[in-house]
C-alpha cells in the first residue's frame, strides 16, 4: 500500500522544489543598482539591473535623514533621473523597480560643496577694516570650490567603474551560500515529510 502511494507524493515535492530553485535563481539574476552623484546644483541618477539593463519608468523617492519625503519622479528610457538639490543634507535616494525591487543610495551633505556658500553673511560691512584681507579669503574659497570639484569630476567615473565592475560579478559569497543553504533546507523538508509518510 506505502509503496504505491510514495510516487504520487513524490511529484508535488518535485514540483516545489524546481520552483524553489527557479524563485532563487530569479531572485539573484534580477539585482537593482542604483547609483548618484553630483554635478554643480544637480543630483543624476542612473538605475539599471543586472546584466547592464536599464530601469525604465523606475519610481525614485528622495528622503531628509527625518524620512520625510522631498521629491520623487520617474526614471527615463535610459534609466536616469536627476533633480535639483533640495537642500543641504543627507539625502536616501531610493529605486523602487519592477517586481518589488528595490535599492538605495546615501549622498552625504558635505558631498555637495558651494550649497550653503550663498546663505553665508558676505564681508561688505567689514570693506573699511580690512578690505585687502577680505579678497584674499574670497579667493581662497574659490580655489577650494575649484579643487573639489574637479577632485569630484576625476573621481565620479572611477566610483561608477567600481560599481559596475561589482555587479558584473554578480551575487556575492554571502547570498550564494545562503541560496544553497535555502535549497537543501527545502531538500531536507522534503525527505523528512517522505519518510513519515513511508513510516
Amino acid at each position: 500500500m506505502h509503496g504505491k502511494e510514495s510516487p504520487s507524493h513524490v511529484i508535488p515535492f518535485a514540483l516545489v522544489f524546481v520552483l524553489f530553485l527557479a524563485l532563487a535563481s530569479t531572485a539573484f539574476g534580477h539585482k537593482v543598482y542604483l547609483f548618484a552623484w553630483i554635478e554643480g546644483d544637480t543630483v543624476y541618477t542612473e538605475s539599471y539591473l543586472s546584466g547592464k539593463k536599464k530601469v525604465r519608468g523606475g519610481l525614485v523617492k528622495v528622503f531628509d535623514p527625518a524620512g520625510r519625503k522631498l521629491l520623487e519622479g520617474k526614471t527615463d528610457e535610459k534609466g536616469k533621473y536627476s533633480f535639483k538639490i533640495p537642500r543641504k543634507t543627507d539625502l536616501r535616494i531610493v529605486l523602487e523597480a519592477t517586481m518589488g525591487h528595490k535599492a538605495e543610495f546615501l549622498l552625504k551633505a558635505d558631498e555637495m560643496p558651494g550649497i550653503e556658500k550663498s546663505q553665508e553673511p558676505t564681508t561688505s560691512n567689514r570693506k573699511s577694516e580690512a578690505p585687502s584681507s577680505s579678497v584674499v579669503k574670497v579667493d581662497i574659497e574659490q580655489v577650494k570650490l575649484l579643487m573639489e570639484e574637479t577632485l569630484d569630476s576625476r573621481l565620479r567615473p572611477i566610483l561608477r567603474t567600481l560599481t559596475k565592475i561589482q555587479e558584473e560579478r554578480g551575487p556575492g559569497l554571502t547570498e550564494i551560500i545562503g541560496g544553497i543553504g535555502y535549497i537543501f533546507g527545502i531538500m531536507g523538508l522534503i525527505l523528512y515529510l517522505k519518510g513519515r509518510r513511508k513510516n
